[in-house]
């Protein structure tokens, strides 16, 4: 049986599409401010984030990428959109356990990543054509 993905892949375009900018607008902020301190190694409590940061850079824009290549139908669209939701589903899940400590602000934001990237699995997963 073949599944119409009109509007489910409208929805995945979008979510890919809103959750890269805001990630990536996230990070632009503060790397502009005086988040990080003593190089790009550090930041307040001395613990090495520079690898998260460039994580969650590489997944922002892995996100548009996947967004795009979905909306033109290019063949590896989908399955790079599968990578991102995977990349998006665990940084959303990581994201909420230090929000819940640091700055529940964000919670929302990171419940829309996690929640967003697991639908967004399941909706791949039953395409026919990945």
């Amino acid at each position: 049986m073949r599944r119409s993905s009109g509007s489910g892949s409208k929805i995945l375009v979008t979510y890919l599409m809103l959750i890269g900018f805001i990630i990536g607008g996230y990070w632009v902020i503060q790397l502009s401010g005086s988040f990080l301190f003593h190089s790009s190694g550090t930041i307040r409590n001395s613990n090495y984030i520079i690898w998260h940061i460039i994580a969650e850079l590489i997944t922002s824009i892995l996100s548009i990428i996947a967004a795009y290549l979905v909306l033109i139908r290019h063949p590896l669209g989908k399955r790079l959109a599968m990578f991102t939701c995977g990349m998006l589903l665990y940084t959303g899940l990581n994201s909420i356990g230090w929000g819940s400590l640091h700055d529940p602000g964000l919670l929302t934001i990171f419940m829309f990543c996690s929640i967003g990237a697991f639908f967004g699995l399941f909706y791949l997963i039953g395409q026919d054509e990945i």
